[in-house]
């Protein structure tokens, strides 16, 4: 019975994630950006040194391959996405389970995951750490919980050190405090189970080890490329060109749920905190601690942009600790069954039903453009689209080297099959530590037309300043689009 309540409960997230992973639009430049790093690698191109890549490359080795096997389409890294929340979710629900929840209470927290990222379900980096992060945690919590054997073989930690290591080559910072939470992870979990120092010194080399291996393999990667140089330009050194901020606390005066979330995390946090220094020496306090370890790795995630993608994946393992801190009975009263099943069933509706019915409303499936077949895409924005690469494609053939200055570049030159380094994420932490002046100086010693943002929008890390002290030396030339068009010659 529960091999089968298991697969039924698989089916029911996938199903989900499936709906908002197909029924998506191309507003989201993340997704953009990150299949542009996926297909350069597909391609052929390498990493840091034939175009700008900010994090360590796992998930975009991962996308590669998938693009490699299935076509270069944006729909296959929506549904390698879609795979991705599947399983996080049946990991939230197999912890939820564990922790006391009923099966249908359990449902609640992977279905509060899926709302909050219903519009960012694409294979990308946070999530896959989020998702090592969450079987980490599980690994040791179970140990803790239910004195699994096979916990205390060397292998098996060194499995789960590897697991902790990949986390780290998907996002270099949030994947190492994710780690170093691992890592006192096992710490804790060998003093809970009162392993001696032989023991416990073994099983924390074994997982070290295991972090090492994955690590060790990039390492040996660059230094044969040659393109060492290239990754701390980009992805080390690089990092504190970024200037933009957003704080904790500006999160929480966007609205009044955000206020609610960023209010209420905390204070859950700090009782959980108190239980569990109180009751350390029982399972109770010891299962709250965890997850508060664990927890604790994802915060460098809020740093320096706490918004509310951030906070949202960073926030979810916390969520754990309300099923913690309540008693078992508790879900089992039939007042918070109904309820839990009534939220899960509203949130099925709205995943399932209203957002695959919004997206047919206001868009149409696209089969025009070579990578975007597949992918629904609203009348304006594919017109957008034609019309720039119609342009970029005209200058081209007059001998002119075409830049769009612009974060939504990628899904121009996209259909051209065509990517420029740096130009092409042309934003402040993009461009390594070569000062986006310099790089402007560097395209104009040839033919040249920027196609430049008429309108300053609201792009954090846009180099506006370096942007107008070149329009001051160009042509202009019109514009095309929502682009005003800039040439190095008349």
């Amino acid at each position: 019975m529960r091999y089968i309540r298991e697969h039924a409960v698989f089916i029911f997230f996938l199903i989900e994630a499936l709906a908002i992973g197909i029924f998506q639009t191309l507003g989201n430049t993340d997704k953009l950006w990150n299949y542009v790093f996926a297909e350069n690698i597909a391609s052929g191109l390498m990493p840091y040194r034939d175009f700008n890549l900010l994090q360590t490359p796992f998930s975009c080795l991962v996308n590669a391959l998938f693009l490699t096997i299935f076509g270069y389409h944006v729909v296959v890294m929506e549904l390698l996405g879609a795979v991705l929340f599947t399983l996080i979710c049946t990991r939230l629900y197999r912890l939820c389970r564990e922790l006391g929840a009923t099966p249908v209470t359990s449902m609640v927290i992977p279905q509060t995951f899926l709302y909050l990222f219903c519009y960012n379900v694409f294979f990308e980096y946070s999530c896959l750490i989020l998702f090592l992060q969450l079987c980490l945690l599980s690994a040791d919590l179970m140990a803790l919980r239910r004195q699994k054997a096979f916990w205390n073989r060397p292998m098996y930690q060194m499995a789960l050190g590897a697991a902790a290591g990949l986390a780290i080559l998907s996002k270099q910072t949030y994947g190492l405090f994710v780690a170093g939470a691992s890592w006192l992870g096992c710490l804790y979990t060998c003093g809970c189970l009162k392993k001696t120092k032989k023991e416990t010194g073994v099983l924390l080399l074994a997982r070290a080890a295991g972090v090492l291996i994955p690590c060790l393999i990039f390492l040996a990667f660059l230094t044969l490329t040659g393109t060492f140089n290239d990754f701390w330009d980009m992805a080390v050194a690089g990092i504190s060109t970024f200037t933009s901020k957003y704080s904790y606390l500006e999160l929480a005066k966007e609205e009044w749920g955000y206020t609610i979330a960023c209010v209420g995390a905390p204070i859950v946090i700090f009782v959980s905190l108190i239980l569990g220094i109180r009751r350390r020496k029982d399972l109770y306090g010891q299962t709250l601690l965890v997850i508060l370890l664990y927890g604790a790795g994802g915060l460098i995630n809020l740093y320096p942009l706490a918004n509310a993608y951030h906070f949202s994946t960073t926030v979810l393992p916390f969520l754990l600790l309300i099923p913690a801190l309540l008693p078992s009975g508790f879900w089992q009263k039939r007042p918070v069954c109904l309820l839990g099943g009534t939220a899960v069933a509203v949130v099925w509706c709205f995943l399932v039903v209203h957002i695959p019915y919004d997206v047919m409303s206001n868009n149409h499936l696209c089969t025009t453009l070579d990578q975007y077949e597949g992918v629904f895409i609203s009348d304006s924005m594919e017109e957008d689209i034609l019309e720039i690469t119609a342009y970029v494609q005209e200058q081209q053939e007059d001998g002119m080297t075409v830049y769009i200055l612009d974060n939504r570049a990628a899904s121009y030159f996209l259909p051209l099959h065509q990517y420029h380094k740096y130009y092409d994420m042309f934003l402040l932490g993009n461009l390594g530590t070569t000062p986006p002046q310099e790089l402007l100086e560097q395209a104009c010693r040839e033919d040249v037309v920027f196609l430049v943002p008429n309108s300053e929008k609201k792009e954090w890390q846009y180099p506006w300043s370096a942007v107008k002290s070149l329009k001051t030396k160009l042509s202009y030339a019109g514009s095309v689009g929502d682009f005003d068009v800039y040439m190095t010659k008349g």
